[in-house]
């Protein structure tokens, strides 16, 4: 009992010393992590919280800046998550770049995903900004490029 008592005592220890910014790197690349969970689950109250209102994205298929996701995007979660399902994620070399209350994480990316019944895998880089709004850090831009070649 001792001993399990004294693990979460330096347990606790340990991260209370971590740097604000190893906490805030932790913080975002979880978030980023659970949107996939989220996506996954079709879980659109995760994305309700999690998308700033002003929020934009550069999709890897659209040519396109998709804005407004509370209007555009989120009345449609169902049928997106419907189309496009992750059937497996990997996220490789994640940087996070911590700028007072924004966040710049940068990283590779491993995609499985079934878009409309046919399976493509493929590479990618990411970008997502995110932004401290009410004590939760909100995506406020994504970026995704597929790797020339990739799929």
């Amino acid at each position: 009992m001792k001993a399990t008592l004294l693990s979460v005592v330096c347990v606790t220890a340990f991260f209370a010393a971590m740097p604000a910014s190893a906490q805030i790197e932790k913080q975002i690349i979880a978030r980023e992590k659970a949107s996939i969970e989220a996506w996954q689950k079709k879980d659109k109250a995760f994305y309700e919280d999690y998308l700033a209102d002003d929020a934009t994205y550069y999709g890897p298929r659209n040519p396109y800046l998709d804005i407004e996701p509370k209007v555009n995007f989120l009345p449609k979660f169902e049928m997106y998550a419907d189309q496009y399902k992750y059937l497996d994620f990997t996220m490789y070399n994640p940087r996070v770049q911590v700028y007072g209350d924004v966040a710049i994480l940068t990283y590779n990316e491993g995609v499985t995903l079934s878009i409309a019944g046919k399976v493509s895998n493929y590479t990618g880089k990411v970008t997502s900004v995110y932004v401290k709004q009410g004590g939760t850090w909100r995506e406020v831009h994504g970026h995704e490029t597929i790797n020339a070649g990739a799929e």
